[in-house]
């Protein structure tokens, strides 16, 4: 790894810096979601060709290293993107940031405005676990405790993004049990009574949400969290070991892991990338774009030299490396479907198949998402009228009769302000749900009431508070969202302000958005 750890100390003169309001606003909203899109571009480096209609040798061999590499980067970003976020994680130096392999960090409280550990869009409604599991030594046993009907999704990811496996009530239900996780080409016998998943990839994210009722609830929850273990399978039924953690010299745990892959230099990112595909088997169906790498000497299981390449190859694939960067760029929430003001993802996310951009895109904007039929995740930046969402105004959202969020679980609605942190307020809440004590009309009906400064005393079960300065953003979340959600059939109401209607800015990024798509 010595080799190419020298990235973060380069100049990024390969990277692509989008300065477009709407792009910025697509940005913000894909992260936000937790989500990404695709949308194809063409190559944006056009290349001419002798006046004889044939290009020259060297101008097919730039032309064919600058399609590679464009292909090869998207291939790639999740796979560098992943790596790097592991390597960070389960660094000794990490501490309460991070864990060792085959162990879980867990978070024990939901978040709360001026908490110095909040992240931005922490989930209120989930106590949340993480953990990497290290398979390089053989299977690890994952244990999952008996959580009682209580809703809880473990999800594991491969090192290129993809969900490969979900424990919880959706899928394997809610009692007790041991199943052993297994590299890539092993053989062996496991023990009686152990299920079996095949991990595609000899590292494996998981990452847990168990479903929590507040502050009185945290003790349940926390002995849930920590019946959660991973045990290598050789230390099965034999007392604990000890780890031994070894320190990684060239990683840089100050800079931001995308910033990191998007500042590498052309040399630095295929050759880390060659590298780690020598660890990691590619899918089965990534045929095409691996034949078109070997094109410039990328070959699975082969280290790869981009010094030895001649000056043509070289050439191309630094412009297809800057062509990547521009289709992510320009192709960013370009699958975001817009409705009442709402935005939601249109693409698939958790699983993508031979759809490199959008599975790039996801890794860029959040790398870890998980299945849409576990959570699925709309946002609210703008009220009926395109204008921004402001705590200085009163806004009602009904939801008419028989019209309320589609779950199949649960649902919640909660406030953030513009940098994406719960919102402080008297009442110490940051969401509202189907598990609020909320006061319904007569008719069926629920009017939500949302504002900075409290509404009349009768409607303030009802009431989420908004920051008293500057913009803010709703986030709707639906656990185990049913097919009308999941097909597009249904979209939350809009934002409706209580009182005469301001005109939107035109030059703001909400007022610029692309008209809404139909259902």
């Amino acid at each position: 790894m010595r080799r190419f750890a020298r990235f973060a100390r380069l100049d990024p003169v390969d990277r692509v810096d989008p300065v477009d309001p709407m792009d910025r606003f697509n940005r913000f909203a894909l992260s936000a979601l937790l989500l990404a899109g695709l949308a194809w571009m063409p190559s944006l480096t056009a290349y001419a060709a002798p006046a004889s209609g044939q290009p020259t040798p060297a101008a097919a061999a730039t032309e064919a290293a600058h399609q590679a590499a464009m292909e090869g980067y998207l291939y790639f970003y999740p796979l560098v993107t992943m790596d790097l976020t592991r390597r960070q994680f389960t660094h000794p130096s990490q501490t309460d940031k991070g864990a060792p392999a085959n162990t879980f960090l867990h978070g024990r409280a939901l978040p709360q405005a001026g908490a110095g550990m909040a992240l931005p869009w922490a989930n209120p409604d989930m106590l949340r676990s993480t953990g990497w599991v290290d398979l390089t030594a053989g299977p690890v046993v994952l244990s999952v405790p008996d959580t009682q009907g209580r809703l809880s999704t473990l999800t594991l990811l491969d090192m290129w993004t993809d969900v490969f496996a979900t424990l919880g009530p959706r899928s394997t239900g809610t009692a007790k049990s041991n199943t052993v996780i297994v590299p890539p080409g092993w053989t062996g016998t496991l023990p009686s009574g152990m299920a079996r998943i095949d991990a595609p990839t000899a590292h494996v994210w998981a990452k847990i949400l168990i479903q929590t009722n507040g502050p009185a609830d945290y003790a349940t929850v926390h002995a849930l969290q920590d019946g959660y273990t991973l045990t290598p399978l050789s230390q099965w039924n034999l007392p604990a070991q000890s780890q031994r953690v070894k320190s990684d010299p060239n990683l840089d745990l100050k800079i931001p892991v995308r910033e990191q892959v998007e500042s590498m230099p052309t040399d630095a990112f295929f050759t880390y990338a060659a590298a780690l595909l020598r660890k990691n088997p590619p899918h089965a169906t990534d045929q095409p774009v691996l034949a078109m790498l070997r094109r410039v000497g990328l070959i699975p299981g082969r280290p790869f030299d981009f010094d030895k390449l001649d000056h043509p190859t070289k050439q191309g694939m630094r412009r297809g490396l800057r062509a990547a960067r521009e289709r992510m760029a320009a192709a960013s929430g370009a699958s975001l479907r817009s409705l009442n003001g709402w935005q939601q993802e249109t693409a698939s996310v958790g699983v993508y198949g031979n759809a490199y951009l959008r599975r790039a895109l996801a890794a860029q904007a959040q790398p870890g998402a998980g299945l849409p039929e576990d959570l699925s995740v709309l946002l609210l930046a703008s009220d009926s009228q395109g204008a921004p969402i402001n705590g200085t105004h009163h806004y009602v959202m009904r939801f008419e009769a028989g019209q309320l969020p589609p779950a199949g679980a649960l649902w919640s609605l909660a406030a953030y302000d513009d940098q994406g942190m719960p919102v402080a307020n008297i009442l110490n809440r940051y969401a509202l749900g189907d598990r609020s004590p909320l006061q319904y009309n007569a008719d069926g009906s629920l009017e939500l009431h949302i504002s900075q400064a409290p509404p009349a005393p009768e409607q303030q079960a009802n009431w989420l508070p908004l920051p008293s300065v500057g913009s803010a953003t709703l986030l709707l979340r639906v656990y185990e969202p049913r097919p009308a959600l999941l097909d597009g059939l249904w979209m939350p109401p809009a934002l409706v302000r209580d009182g005469p209607e301001a005109l939107p800015d035109a030059a703001s990024p909400v007022a610029q958005a692309a008209p809404a798509n139909k259902p």
